[in-house]
């Protein structure tokens, strides 16, 4: 995989690139090395062999695809800690958008709170994190199916996800979607920020979960009911039997498909 570090650098916010053939997850180097590592750095792997998601789940990646972990201070874009839960939907958002820009054709949409799927099919997850040893910063780990195959991944793996390649027929350059996509993410921040009326407006339009029967863990209960949409918070409205319900973060255990 050819990634520019210099031109990343450059034409984004990324002020620092690692580069590993190898890592069990950029996640895990990430919060271990944060108080080492300055804001701005991009942890890339060529392969991850045990990528993280949201509780118990688990990234399978191959060859091709882009998995790496950035290092953020939210302060870089003015975003208190109470605005810390609208960022992982943020970052999701700029990944859908970035993807819609890629493939104009395709239905695109952003799966609450942090999956991103490609006509009907994973095509990315995110795994926002507070690093433990540097509270004030944040690890925003990314995985990304760009040309990796899933000719050799696990059956219930190839019945779920995609990558650009094989939506395309064709190789695509990861390291134009990688600069097109972290030029994405610091646009939404700053937004997120400033002015979020559209970063909002987006994630809501993107939302894959809306009007659809949905069962959710948050950790501690399991809630049924039909996905309302995403809120200007980025909270999930769910209609319950007992009413809405609002939720901040969870697995989304099942949902209606088409």
């Amino acid at each position: 995989m050819m990634i520019d570090a210099d031109h990343l650098i450059a034409t984004t916010f990324v002020r620092h690139v690692e580069r590993h053939e190898e890592l069990a997850s950029t996640n895990d180097h990430a919060m271990r090395q944060a108080t080492r590592l300055a804001p701005g750095t991009l942890i890339l792997a060529r392969r991850q062999t045990a990528g993280r998601g949201r509780g118990s789940n688990r990234w399978w990646s191959s060859d091709g695809a882009l998995t790496f972990s950035l290092l953020i201070d939210p302060a870089d874009w003015n975003l208190p800690t109470p605005r810390w839960p609208e960022i992982s939907v943020t970052v999701g958002t700029a990944i859908a958008t970035t993807l819609r820009t890629i493939t104009p054709d395709a239905d695109v949409r952003l799966k609450w709170p942090n999956d991103v799927y490609l006509s009907g099919r994973k095509v990315s997850g995110i795994l926002v994190e507070v690093a433990s040893t540097s509270p004030g910063r944040l690890v925003v780990g990314i995985g990304l199916n760009v040309n990796n195959s899933f000719a050799d991944a696990p059956e219930d793996v190839r019945a779920r996800a995609i990558s650009l390649a094989d939506h395309r027929e064709q190789p695509v350059d990861a390291g134009d979607v990688l600069v097109s996509l972290i030029g994405q993410l610091d646009r939404d921040l700053t937004a997120l920020s400033e002015d979020p009326t559209e970063l909002r407006s987006r994630w809501r339009n993107l939302c894959l979960l809306s009007g659809r029967f949905v069962t959710i863990n948050d950790g501690s209960r399991r809630i049924e009911g039909t996905c309302l949409g995403i809120d200007d918070d980025a909270a999930l409205v769910v209609q319950t039997a007992l009413g809405p319900q609002r939720l901040y973060g969870g697995v989304v255990e099942a949902f209606d498909r088409d």
